[in-house]
This record gives C-alpha cells, sequence and structure tokens, in this order.
C-alpha cells in the first residue's frame, strides 16, 4: 500500500474548461489525495515546456484569475483532501495581496505556492498569510545554504515545497543521498516533494521522507494527448497509474 500522497498538479483550464474537470475527476477517482491548481501566467519562472505551453494554451482559450475559483470548487466537490493553489507573484501583486489570501482563504484553500517570492523579499506574504487559516508554502531548493535554511525555518512553515533539483519542472529527477541529505534540513516541516516526479521508483524512494509527492508535466503531458473531455480523462487515468500504482 502506498504510503506517501500525492499531490497532483494541474493548469486551470487545460486543456479546456471541461477537459481540465476530467483531468481533475480522473486523478481524484484514482485516488489522488491532494490537488495543486496553477494560475496561468505568461511568463513563468519555474515551469518546463510542457506547463509552459499548457498556461499559454489557456490563456489563448480566454482563462482569467477570477475562473480559478471555480475551478477550486469543483476541486472540492470532487472531496480532495487538501488543494493547494499555485501562480507567480505579479499576479497576487495585480490582485492585491491581502485581498487574494482572503479570498483563496474564504473558498476554502489549504495553501498558497508563490515560488517567485523569495524567502528574504517576500514583501509581507508569508507573514500576511499566517493571519488566514491556510498555509503559505515557501519553496526550498537543495542549493539553499545555512543561512537561508535558517530564515525558512524562521518563517515557521505548516509545510514546504521542496524542489527536488535546480530548474524547471519536466526533466527527470535523480533521488540520490544529496537528495535526501536536503530532505533531512526540512524534516521538521511537512514536505511536499517535487520536480521531475514521474516514476514508482522515485515515490519509493521519498516514502518516510516526504508527506507529498508532486506529479505534474507528466499529467500535464497525459492531458495534452486529447481535446476530447472523455479522452482526457482516459489519458491522465492511464499516467497516474503507471506512476503511481
Amino acid at each position: 500500500m502506498r504510503r506517501i500522497k500525492i499531490m497532483a498538479h494541474l493548469v486551470a483550464g487545460f486543456p479546456s474548461p471541461e477537459g481540465w474537470k476530467a483531468a481533475a475527476a480522473a486523478l481524484r477517482n484514482a485516488g489522488v489525495e491532494i490537488l495543486e491548481i496553477q494560475i496561468p501566467f505568461s511568463d513563468p519562472t519555474a515551469d518546463g515546456p510542457d506547463i509552459t505551453a499548457a498556461s499559454e494554451a489557456s490563456l489563448r482559450q480566454g482563462f482569467r484569475v477570477r475562473d480559478i475559483f471555480s475551478c477550486i470548487a469543483f476541486g472540492r466537490e470532487l472531496g480532495f483532501e487538501e488543494i493547494h493553489v499555485m501562480t507567480y507573484a505579479n499576479i497576487v501583486h495585480r490582485y492585491g495581496m491581502e485581498q487574494y489570501i482572503r479570498d483563496m482563504a474564504d473558498s476554502k484553500v489549504t495553501g498558497l505556492i508563490v515560488p517567485d517570492y523569495p524567502i528574504e523579499d517576500d514583501h509581507g506574504f508569508y507573514r500576511t498569510a499566517a493571519g488566514y487559516p491556510l498555509a503559505a508554502m515557501p519553496v526550498a531548493v537543495p542549493t539553499m545554504n545555512s543561512t537561508r535554511l535558517r530564515m525558512l525555518a524562521d518563517l515557521k512553515p505548516v509545510c514546504v515545497y521542496a524542489a527536488l533539483r535546480q530548474g524547471v519542472t519536466g526533466r527527470k529527477t535523480e533521488i540520490d543521498g544529496e537528495t535526501f541529505g536536503f530532505l533531512e534540513k526540512l524534516s521538521e516541516m511537512r514536505v511536499y516533494a517535487g520536480f521531475g516526479i514521474s516514476h514508482r521508483d522515485q515515490l519509493k524512494a521519498l516514502e518516510s521522507r516526504a508527506y507529498a509527492a508532486v506529479i505534474g508535466s507528466h499529467i500535464t503531458r497525459a492531458a495534452s494527448r486529447s481535446s476530447s473531455p472523455e479522452e482526457v480523462y482516459r489519458e491522465v487515468d492511464a499516467a497516474i497509474h503507471q506512476c503511481v500504482y
């Protein structure tokens, strides 16, 4: 039996509004516990080619930031244990930081991920979020030095997104002794480990070292293979079973 939770990453509105719903339903019906919904952004810094292309496609089809709330509501209807929303700082600032956090909290979002908010210059994001019933999830990377790790710990985050390597999403990630050493430094936090997760052996290696494994590009590639909601469901179902079970 799987001993690590799965957080599946979907770009909101991709490959279409109905296709997105089909992908989310396939993931929940396959036993995925946690949903991470990305608000599409035109100039991402952490996204690999698959997720970047998905964001661009969603924006071309007319996705707007306010549309995220219908995605959150649908995820809640499906019964995901947790729903996290990920986007970039530019969107948060244009929306209004505190209003963004408040609206997400009102929508019963579990947590927020803004990867381009560095812990030393977050414009008050983590402090503001601490006043609401959700978790602001900072991003940790293997190259963080001891000073920045202490700064991270000083935020007292409930959970942390551990990017298992430098660079962008999508490329295969080797999980080795260095990875384990990095995760050990985060052991006082609830760790959601991602970047390049697409195989069962990676999940097995992360068991007992992370609370959840994040699967994103692998699912996005599957969702991109068809525009039909029925086909999207089948492709995503097959992809998550190939990776997890």
